[in-house]
């Protein structure tokens, strides 16, 4: 009977270590898009919460008369509570730094980091021209840079 020589140790071979180095390899690629995808997955509800915020004010803007109806328009905001104002151009004044707001002047909760900003102009639209306001809103947010939204509308003096 002869006798099998026993191996007592045994290695990688070249073709071994290549494919543990190319499996390797692709799982850390994976893990590093999953790494960058999570390190991100905030960014699409901050953007979705600076819209709403956006679109609440707009709204709130676009849902006043063109002008004053007592009478009085100044063509500019009048400081106050925003409950009282009553025509689009009082809310040229708007710069709410501490967060959203709601038009009582009420934080609301979870919208601290948020910045808004109200500008109101005059311009003629279309043809013939018509007098308008163009109302632009601007929402960004203090911990992500990238968020710099700009809603813009344009009311006009229908009756």
């Amino acid at each position: 009977m002869k006798k099998l020589a026993a191996h007592t140790s045994r290695g990688f071979t070249l073709i071994e270590m290549i494919i543990a180095m190319v499996v390797l390899a692709a799982a850390s690629g994976i893990l590093f898009s999953f790494s960058a995808t999570t390190a991100r997955s905030a960014d699409p509800m901050i953007q979705q919460q600076a819209i709403t915020i956006a679109q609440g004010y707009l709204e709130e803007a676009m849902l006043k008369p063109y002008s004053d109806p007592d009478g009085g328009e100044t063509n500019s905001c009048e400081e106050g509570a925003r409950i009282s104002y009553d025509d689009v151009a009082d809310y040229d004044c708007i710069n709410d730094t501490n967060g959203a707001l709601d038009q009582f002047g009420g934080s609301l909760v979870g919208l601290g980091n948020y910045n808004i900003a109200i500008s109101i102009s005059t311009t003629n639209i279309g043809a013939p021209a018509v007098t308008a306001r163009r109302i632009d809103v601007t929402v960004t947010h203090d911990t992500f840079a990238d968020i710099n939204l700009v809603l813009t509308a344009y009311r006009t003096g229908y009756y």
